[in-house]
Formats: C-alpha cells, structure tokens, sequence
C-alpha cells in the first residue's frame, strides 16, 4: 500500500485510520514522518567588517582656543559618521590612544576633555592611574546601536583595557541637541537632580490607554486575596482594598536594614490617619521616597510588603505569597528601587535625594557630543536589585514597572519588547518611538512573552536567571518562584513540580550545575530542604537542557500503571492507539529555533512547545510525587554490573576550561565513565562538593533517562526517531577508529573515545543520571551521556526507580 506525500492526501487518509491494517498503520507511521520531518537550519552568514571607515584623511586645522579644537589624534576621527554608522560598524574595534594622551591633551582636546570629566566623575575621587599591573591603559573604540533604537542614531562606546578599578564596563558618548549653542571652548555641563515627574505619568497612561501596540491592559475586576491591603499615601496609614482602588507596587531590597513591619500588635493602629506619619523615623527611605513619589505621580495607593502583608502571621503571609503573581500584574505601576543595597539607599531623583549626575558637553566637528547616564544594562540588570530571588518574580510579572537608577529612570511594560529612557531624546523617551522588532523579544530574559517563543528556551533562560540569585532563606527557593510558575503555566498547559515543568519532567531531570553547586539544607537540622533531582534542592547557578532527546524512561502510577511522556503530553488514550496518536500529530507542525526542535499547533501557530502538548483538561494528569512523599517513580535502565563502568578522575580539558575545576580546587567536576576494557565511553558532570564525598563504600548507579545526539549533530537519521529500536543500533563488538581523534583532542560533545566508539551514526548517545542508593532510594549526584554501545555492552537491567 503507497501513501500520498503531501499534506493534504495525509489529511485524508489521517481521518480514515480505522481502515487501515496493523501492518498498513505501521508503513503510514514511517511514510508520514517525510511530512513531520523537521527541516535543516539555513546556514547564517555574517556580515563583512568594516575598515577605518571613520578616518579622516585630511581634517580641518582649529585654533586651540576655538570651540572644537581637536588633538591630533582625535581630529581624524570623522564623529559624524560614528554617531550615524551602519549597523555593521559594531563589527570594528579600534584603538586611538592610550589613557596617558587623554589625561595630556585633556585641557585643550574637546573630545580627551570629555573623556577626562567622565573617568574621573566614575572614580568618585579616586585616583585616576593611566597603567594596571604595569601595562598601559588603552583606549579603545566601538560604535553600538542606541539604546532605544537599532535603527537610528549610534552611541561610541569607549572601553578602557585592560580596565582601572572602579570602571567596569563601557563609557558611551552620545549626540546631544543642547537647545543653545556656547562659544565657550572648553565646553559645559547639565544636571537632571529630579525625576520628570511628568514624563513618568505619559508613561505608563501611555500603556493604560492601549497605546503600546498590541495587547492593550484589559481592565477587569481584581480578585485580591483576602486580607489585601494598602498604604493610602494621602492619610498615610493602612487601609484595606476595593475593587476601584488602583495602586502603584513597591519592588525593593530590604538588606537587612531595620523596618517599620506591620505586625498583629500593631495592624490596628496602622489604620488610623496619620499612623505612617507619626511612625516615620522608622520607615526606610526607600519606602518614604516611593509614598512620595506615588504622590507626585497622582495616584493615592501603594503597596509595600513590609506594610502590607502581617509579617508574623503565617495564614496572612501564605495568602499573599502565593498571589504575588496577582498582585503585581494588577498594579498600575511597579516602582523598582534599582539603586543602593538596602531599603534605606531612598530612591535617587527624589526630593531628599537629588541625583549627583552630570552631562559634559564638547563640539566636536560640528557635532556636540555628551556623555551618557548608565545604560538599561548596567543600571537595572548589574544592580543589587536584580540579584534577588525575589524581586526577579517581581519584575517578570509586573505588568508596566519603573525603574529608578541612580542617574535616570527606565520604563518597561508587558505589551512591547523595548524600554523608554528619562532623557530629553524624544526617541529615548518613548515620545516618538515606534515599537522594537519582535525578533528583540527573545533578547530579554526578564520577559515572559505569552507567544511566538518557545516555551522551553523561555524556562531556561528564566531559571538560570534565576538561580543566581540571592536569598537570605534557603528555604523561599520556591515561594519565590511561585509567580514565575503561574506566568509559565500557559506556555506549558502544565502546572509545576519543585519548579520543573510536569509536563517535561523526563527532559528537565537534566539540568547540569553551571557553577559552584551545593545542596540547599535548612540551616537549623542541616537537612535537605527539596528534592534532588530538583534544581530547587541545590543552591547554584543551572543551565537547564534544551537537547532533543528521546526518553527512556516510564512513569509508574500509584496504581502501578505504566506511562511515557507522550501518554501525559497528549490526549487522554490518544498515544495507545497509532491511528489516533497519527491524526492528533498530524494537528501540529515542527520546525527549529537556534538548532532546538519545536512545535505549533496548526490551529493555534503563535504557541511554541517543546513537544506537542494538548490542553490540560483534555489530557492525563501527571507525572505524580508518590503519595505523601517527594519522590519520583519510574522505570528504567540501570547498570547493574558494578565492574561494568568505573567512574573517576577528571577530563583535564573540560575540568581546566569549561568548568574552571582542577584536582586542587573542585567547582563542577566533569568525572570520566569508563568502560569494563578501560575505555572512556562517557561523563558525568557533579558538583564539586559531592565530588568530594563520593566514597567507594556508598552505592551508586547510573541510571538512562533517554536518548540523544551530539550537540554538534544537526542530522536526525532516517525516519521518524521516537521509532527507533534502540537494540537495532547497538553494536556490541569493540571496534577502532584510528583515523578519528582522541578524548582529549575532540573539539565536540561527544565525550567518549571516538576511537574506539562511533560517534557518526545518530542518536549515538544516552542522557544518564549517576545517583545514590539510601535505603532503596535513589538521590540525584549528577548528570552526563554515555556512548549507546558502552551501555548495551554493560547488560543493564530495567528496574522501578523511586528518587529523592
């Protein structure tokens, strides 16, 4: 029986499975996939660099006591054409001179002079040194796109290398419209002391009122939980909520400052008029400043946890934790204290703070040229703010925040990709800006985008944003997650377990430690807190997998029952039966992002997923924790020859390069598996700190999770791979491959000795899980691949596995 090729035929035949015979139904499984089939990357070519397009050949001469006057270095350097530089010229680093000529032509030398006032105003009256570790300081150049637009106007971003102590990233010099001109020759200088309190305002009415492109705010009635209050800034006390109540939300750093805590022998007090005023000498300056500023900005409501959550009521506390995603989202604006260390910095641009920042201003061939406030980059994303746990949820589900640097102030919202600038730039500001391409969407780790992004590289990015940050207890690991959770849920159809997705557990049991990693353990009993195999049960940075992998693993319910991935992804009973599973794959259409595989529904192309996913209330609920417990249960392979693999002992190249690990000091160690001959058919990558514990009277396994193929392998076989028989493509002879490199020389993935392992064919690899057995239960060590013939030829055994 022959099969039609195109899509439509497919269709045709896809809604008449039940006139097909076993035989028939297995010849269109294979015969379909040519249509499934996900299509090859194009090759990306890069753009041409380009060469000293900004040299002057023969520039002007100016007086040294004119306005402009140029060094001779500088007055080569066509300005002009930086400021208004393809893209392409980001491309080209150069040098001009050495720190030691700014600081001698400084006092002549418009641009140097500029320069100087700059350096030395970041120094904050340190010394200015011109050599770091004997060598000098060099100055060299870029241009980059402006911060608000990639299609306008560039900044020069100047980087000193190897950089003095107290600069740590790039100084950008910007064109500026002073609106007067000077005959001044050594230039001047501008402050901005207060917040445009005005321009905050256009913000985000802007956004309130559906002009921030596509997906206006829908206002609906807000479901708060019970107990929801606020501080009314104008009688300045607590009060509880109504629905009409509007409200602006405090995202700050508490850093262990003392604060005013609303608390049960006070929480009727804080209700009377006046009860914040005449308490104030104990409120932080953070908060104080952002009452004011929700004033100012004519809004009458705000909320602070501190206030406005009953700090020693459990009940009170557990109700609001778990609505935070609520209760940022419905607020109006979110005020994100994004400079200092502490809720007693204040916010900078405030009337008991005014900024410090000034604007230097130097003509320079025609063009006045000014230094830049710090960049979206260095104000928001370095800042102590964002290395909190907390304020990460926060950010990513606040629906339009403020960010208040300590130069300028950024805005932000969920409806559009770009952020506005105080700035007096009408393209800075948002005034008259168009919105970003949505390809800038991806860019942004800190947005949740609700479509065209794939919602695994979306949880990955999130996570590992994530797990570098702070926490002052170990155990709100999760809690403060829980926002991000209830965000992600609609990109997943999936609820959350210990925070890896339910619906990809079987490919998130494969995060990898992407730094220093130890179990997270309650300080008082030094127990662990979570589970191991969750990212959550270790405190350290995670790079989770986006690999395409095929599992080889099976759930096993409460009821014993078996179930694949596939049996909880699609619809209920759709996987069983291969002309149902066919006609419910033949609704979804494959493609790659970045190399990863993912999937759209036909119906519904703006949502990409990592596997088909069919809605939650069309499908079974699961994985599931063993009742009562923590712990996973499935079936799989295990080694069970103890002398079929010995694991041990770095991978040099990998330990020293990638993971900064060496036999002295142990951050993650890549730990060699060998064969029964003493081959190396794989890795396992373990934290350094367990590395340390492992001992040769406790018991370990390892454990085939599923199977996958070399990072560098873009081809995915023949056929449709989740047919594949594993057993048809072992070999179990040793073989020899002289001609191919050796373990220590393999520029790629494969981690095993290509000279005695094949590592051309597909799908050549299997993901394993190195755990320990306590007590008939299994705890995550760490995870690597092994080459599929070392694993046949070991003789593993399926065995029920419950992990811990």
């Amino acid at each position: 029986m022959s099969f039609a090729t195109d899509e439509a035929r497919t269709d045709q035949i896809a809604a008449n499975f039940s006139n097909l015979s076993d035989a028939d139904r297995a010849q269109f499984e294979k015969a379909f996939w040519k249509i499934l089939a996900i299509p090859d990357p194009k090759a990306y070519v890069s753009p041409e660099k380009p060469s000293r397009k900004w040299y002057l050949a023969d520039p002007p001469m100016l007086e040294i006591s004119e306005p402009g006057y140029l060094c001779d270095i500088c007055r080569h350097v066509d300005f002009r054409y930086l400021i208004n530089a393809p893209l392409e010229q980001l491309l080209e680093e150069f040098t001009l001179f050495n720190l030691k000529w700014v600081v001698e032509s400084g006092e002549s030398c418009g641009f140097c002079r500029l320069i100087l006032k700059t350096i030395k105003k970041l120094l904050k009256g340190r010394e200015l040194v011109t050599e770091v570790e004997g060598r000098d300081v060099m100055c060299n150049f870029r241009t980059l796109p402006m911060e608000a637009d990639f299609t306008g106007r560039g900044d020069i971003c100047l980087l000193l290398q190897p950089s003095p102590e107290g600069i740590d990233s790039g100084i950008l010099f910007s064109e500026f419209s002073p609106g007067r001109t000077t005959t001044d020759h050594r230039g001047f200088s501008i402050r901005c002391p207060v917040i445009d309190f005005e321009l905050v305002k256009k913000w985000y009415h802007h956004c309130l009122t559906g002009q921030c492109g596509s997906n206006p705010t829908v206002i609906q009635e807000k479901n708060m939980p019970e107990g929801f209050r606020l501080i009314d800034v104008m009688n300045n006390c607590i009060v509880d909520f109504h629905h009409e109540y509007d409200y602006v939300a405090l995202s700050y750093v508490w850093g262990g400052v003392a604060t005013l805590q609303n608390k049960k022998a006070i929480r009727k007090e804080l209700t009377k008029a006046g009860a914040l005023t005449r308490r104030s000498h104990k409120l932080p300056n953070t908060i104080k400043d952002a009452i004011e500023l929700t004033d100012n900005l004519g809004e009458r409501y705000l909320w602070v946890d501190s206030l406005c959550i009953i700090q020693d009521d459990d009940e009170d506390k557990a109700l609001q934790i778990a609505a935070m995603d609520l209760i940022y989202s419905s607020a109006i604006l979110t005020i994100a204290a994004a400079s200092g260390a502490s809720a007693d910095t204040g916010l900078p641009g405030m009337s008991a703070r005014p900024r410090d920042f000034e604007r230097h201003i130097e003509k320079a061939q025609g063009v006045y040229l000014a230094n830049r406030p710090t960049i979206f980059s260095n104000a928001v994303n370095d800042s102590t703010w964002n290395s909190r746990a907390w304020t990460l949820q926060e950010r990513v589900v606040s629906t339009r925040v403020l960010y208040v640097g300590a130069q300028r102030c950024f805005f932000t919202c969920q409806h559009r990709q770009d952020d506005f600038l105080e700035s007096e730039d009408p393209i800075e500001n948002g005034l008259e800006r168009t919105n970003r391409p949505k390809r800038l969407k991806e860019l942004n780790v800190h947005l949740i985008p609700t479509s065209q992004s794939l919602n695994i590289m979306v949880y990955c990015r999130v996570v590992q944003s994530y797990t570098l940050r702070h926490l002052t207890f170990p155990s709100d690991i999760l809690n403060a997650f829980k926002a991000i959770e209830a965000r992600l849920h609609s990109l997943f159809r999936s609820d959350f377990v210990f925070g890896l997705p339910r619906s990809e557990l079987d490919s998130q049991l494969l995060w990898q430690p992407a730094g220093p990693m130890k179990r997270r353990r309650d300080p008082k009993t030094n127990l662990p807190l979570f589970p191991s195999w969750s990212w959550a049960g270790w405190v350290g940075e995670v790079s989770c997998n986006t690999k395409e992998n095929l599992s080889r693993i099976e759930w096993v319910e409460a009821d014993g029952k078996r179930c694949s991935g596939k049996d909880y992804r699609y619809p209920a009973g759709v996987n069983a039966d291969v002309f149902k599973r066919l006609a419910y794959r033949v609704t979804w259409r494959g493609s790659l992002h970045s190399g990863v595989p993912y999937y759209m529904e036909k119906a519904k192309p703006e949502s990409y997923f990592f596997h088909p996913t069919a809605p939650e209330d069309e499908r079974r609920q699961g994985p599931n924790l063993k009742l009562g417990t923590d712990y996973l249960v499935f079936e799989a392979e295990i080694n069970e020859d103890t002398d079929a693999f010995q694991i041990g002992g770095h991978y040099e190249t990998w330990a020293l390069y990638r993971n900064k690990c060496t036999k002295d000091t142990h951050v993650v160690c890549p730990l060699v598996i060998r064969d029964a001959d003493g081959d190396v058919a794989g890795y396992v990558k373990v934290p350094g700190e367990i590395t340390m514990q492992l001992s040769s009277t406790k018991s370990y396994k390892l454990v085939n999770i599923s199977r996958t193929k070399k990072y560098e392998q873009e081809g995915r076989g023949e056929g449709n791979p989740d047919l594949l028989v594993d057993a048809d493509d072992v070999t179990m002879e040793k073989q020899s491959f002289p001609g191919r490199p050796d373990v220590e020389t393999a520029n790629d993935s494969s981690a095993c000795d290509q000279r005695r392992f094949d590592t051309e064919k597909p799908w050549c690899l299997y993901n394993v899980m190195l755990v320990e057995w306590v007590d008939l239960i299994a705890y995550r060590v760490g995870v690597g691949t092994v080459h599929i013939d070392a694993w046949a030829r070991a003789k593993p055994r399926k065995t029920v596995i419950t992990l811990g």
